[in-house]
């Protein structure tokens, strides 16, 4: 079965909804190394941040704007 693509949107949106279970939940759809990819996207451009380790990341106002508009 094919999987679309993982995006930032998506990524936002699992960090939003699962904290920080996202990416638990994100990797039972997607590899492994596209879901890191994803949170390391993500923090690059600001929409996130994290402590010890990408995917344990919580989302910045600029995130959270992206997602609300």
């Amino acid at each position: 079965m094919a999987h679309s693509e993982l995006n930032t949107d998506m990524v936002l949106a699992a960090i939003r909804d699962h904290g920080a279970a996202a990416y638990d939940v994100l990797v039972k759809k997607f590899p492994s190394d596209a879901v890191i990819a994803g949170f390391t996207d993500a923090a690059r451009s600001g929409f996130t941040t994290f402590g010890v380790a990408v995917h344990l990341a919580e989302l910045t106002d600029k995130g959270s704007k992206r997602l609300a508009g």
